[in-house]
């Protein structure tokens, strides 16, 4: 009976259960169709547009259109979507500000029931927006009414958080001239403001030319950044090409300040500049590139100081000053100092020329034309090819179409080097000049530098060089320059070289090898050589060599286009046997040079 009992109570509690969860199910059922039923009624498709088309105009400024009818999605979370707006300028002649291709938007259902309907999290699909400065300074874009409120406007619509996708933002500047501007597609990216007294962030990424370029932004004072004043801002440019970043003090006036830390790196230069003139080469380095700088602008400047910069493997300390007045070629000046400049570590293709139809060419023919620079340099150490510079001091100046580096001062081979290079008023293709001058250097240890082979007289004296060439530098080769060198020197000698040898085969009246005469040393106390360069040919006008032992002159062509000579010379003995002179020519090749007897030339056959 016990046993029967508990059963049917057991029995009992089961058909309670069902039959509650039932009546749930029934009262969820019912409360979920009243809900459905009912939430039309408090968020309306109406009241979607009207408060969409009131934030884009409290946003912008502008005035908005929206068409096509809204929908309304209230699972799994509350979401209007509102097909494509457009924000209109206001005023007589209205023109379109932004395009949108159409938004969506959440809300909240507690604001919704208390009669307050508020969009959050909107997201801006496909938008097309276009900012123009026009040539008086102004914008298209109206002053929108949270702006002209002042520091503290009381507007109910804060930004919030906006999100873009598949963007395109088109900026024209008639004042700067540039009809073209700029046209950027494939923008994605945030923008959060949550209040006007908050923090204004934003982050932006697109795609150019193939390489994905990120922009960001923090202002923790927009609303004074808006109104033109200034404020504490932070932004940066991230891509692989290039990073760049900047957090200091601005603002957006017609004429912009910044005062801040500016970091700039380029990990290379080829690259950076395949990308930027979308060719395959360049013949640009690939070395990188960076500056880290203190950066104030002004009116019409902007100064870097306690600048770094890094160029390949040099380093360089100094200041900058840029200067770009209303009217007048903007100008760049000031000075860096480099530890280390390694000219040798460019590659071959940097003797290539750019193409000239290029952005790169223009932009360097641009910058050598209408810039006007004066930089002063400074150097420990310089490697240029054969030429290993210490201590150097230089300077470069561009002044229209000349453009010029003057080396006031270096040490090399233990004397004084200076000299100035300049490049052809008619463009680059045209070539230049070189002058340089060497004082009481070393120059054994020039020769050997150099690699030249054979008798050379060397020893401490002076040497000034002035050439030049109207062909492409990269194009150039020693047959298409032309100048002039003087070279003397005092106490020094010509290795390789027995004169008591060479006068005795002379005297021979035979023709005979240079090599002949080469197992001593000719000292002299006196060399002063002046020779001529043109059409591929050296003109030896005199090399005199004044010794105890003897004295030379030397004078002929050198055609140096095939290495060959021709040269007349003559030998004064000291102790000469006949009390005459004795001449000799030099032909063959250098170092192989054949010597004949003047004897052997005009004797009888």
């Amino acid at each position: 009976m016990k046993t029967y009992m508990l059963k049917a109570s057991s029995a009992l509690r089961q058909r309670l259960r069902r039959r509650h969860v039932a009546w749930s199910a029934a009262v969820g059922v019912i409360l979920a169709l009243g809900y459905n039923a009912a939430l039309p009624l408090i968020v309306t498709r109406t009241d979607a547009r009207a408060t969409m088309e009131r934030l884009l105009d409290s946003w912008s400024g502008g005035e908005s259109r929206i068409s096509g009818e809204p929908e309304i999605r209230f699972w799994p979370e509350p979401l209007v979507t509102l097909p494509s707006a457009t924000i209109m300028s206001t005023g007589p002649q209205p023109r379109p500000l932004a395009e949108i291709g159409h938004i969506t938007a959440s809300f909240s259902l507690l604001s919704a029931l208390r009669g307050e309907p508020a969009l959050k999290d909107v997201t801006l699909i496909d938008p097309v927006i276009t900012i123009e400065r026009r040539a008086d300074g102004t914008t298209n874009w109206p002053t929108p009414s949270w702006l002209a409120a002042g520091p503290t406007p009381e507007v109910n619509d804060p930004l919030g958080s906006i999100a873009i996708e598949n963007g395109r933002l088109k900026i024209k500047d008639s004042l700067s001239g540039d009809s073209a501007g700029i046209d950027l597609a494939g923008i994605a990216g945030t923008v959060k403001w949550p209040s006007y007294a908050e923090r204004l962030s934003a982050q932006f990424s697109t795609v150019l030319a193939g390489q994905k370029v990120g922009w960001a932004f923090v202002c923790d004072d927009p609303l004074a950044l808006f109104a033109r004043r200034n404020a504490p801002l932070k932004t940066s440019i991230t891509s692989a090409p290039l990073t760049f970043s900047f957090e200091g003090t601005g603002n957006l006036l017609l004429t912009p300040f910044a005062s801040g830390h500016l970091q700039l790196s380029v990990p290379s230069l080829a690259a950076l500049a395949t990308w930027f003139a979308r060719a395959e080469d360049t013949g640009l380095p690939p070395g990188g590139f960076s500056i880290d700088a203190k950066v104030v602008t002004g009116e019409d400047a902007l100064k870097l100081d306690a600048l770094q910069l890094t160029l390949g493997g040099a380093t360089a300390t100094g200041v900058l000053d840029i200067a770009l007045p209303d009217g007048k070629e903007p100008q760049i000046g000031g000075t860096l100092a480099f530890d280390r400049i390694d000219l040798n570590g460019l590659p071959i293709s940097m003797r290539t020329p750019l193409d000239r139809s290029g952005r790169l060419w223009q932009l360097l023919e641009n910058f050598v034309r209408v810039w006007r620079t004066d930089i002063r340099l400074s150097a420990q150490e310089v490697l240029v090819g054969p030429l290993h510079l210490t201590e150097l001091a230089a300077g470069v100046i561009i002044n229209g179409n000349r453009a010029s580096l003057d080396i006031g001062d270096s040490i090399y081979a233990g004397g004084s080097l200076s000299g100035r290079a300049v490049l052809s008023e008619k463009g680059l293709e045209h070539g230049g000049r070189l002058q340089l001058s060497l004082m009481n250097a070393d120059f054994a240890a020039v020769l050997a530098g150099f690699g030249l082979k054979g008798p050379m007289p060397d020893g401490t004296g002076m040497l000034n060089l002035d050439i030049g060439t109207n062909r492409p530098f990269w194009d150039s080769g020693i047959g298409d320059v032309s100048g002039r060198l003087i070279y003397s020197l005092t106490n020094g000698n010509l290795v390789g070289f027995d004169v008591h040898a060479f006068t005795d085969l002379l005297r021979k009246g035979e023709f005979f090898s240079l090599s002949q005469a080469n197992e001593a040393t000719f000292d002299f106390q006196a060399a002063d050589i002046e020779a001529s360069f043109a059409d591929g040919t050296a003109r030896l006008d005199r090399a005199d060599l004044v010794s105890p032992s003897g004295n030379i002159s030397l004078a002929g062509v050198i055609p140096y286009r095939n290495g060959s000579l021709a040269l007349a010379g003559t030998l004064e003995d000291a102790a000469p046997a006949d009390g005459q002179p004795l001449h000799f020519f030099v032909g063959g090749s250098w170092p192989n040079a054949v010597i004949s007897p003047l004897s052997i030339l005009v004797g009888p056959k």
